[in-house]
């Protein structure tokens, strides 16, 4: 089973949406998320959400178009993405 580690991290997006976590799988890193705001998404519904800034391998993805509801939600779709690609 593959060990999938969030580490906090502040991401220079150049925009409100700073909150970020690295995603590592077994310590390789395979993607960054971040947490979208209020200020730029709150009108269209997506304030909170978790998105896949940059993936990598199999958690490549076209920018803010993979969103999560919460963290564990992300864990769980890299967890798929990964198993997919064996």
């Amino acid at each position: 089973m593959v060990e999938i580690t969030l580490q906090p991290v502040q991401i220079g997006t150049q925009s409100e949406d700073t909150e970020g976590r690295l995603a590592f799988a077994d310590g390789k890193l395979v993607a960054v998320l971040v947490r979208l705001s209020a200020e730029l998404h709150g009108a269209n519904g997506l304030a909170g959400q978790w998105c896949v800034e940059a993936g990598f391998g199999a958690c490549a993805t076209d920018v803010l178009s993979v969103w999560f509801d919460s963290l564990e939600a992300a864990r769980g779709w890299i967890a798929e993405q990964l198993s997919m690609s064996r």
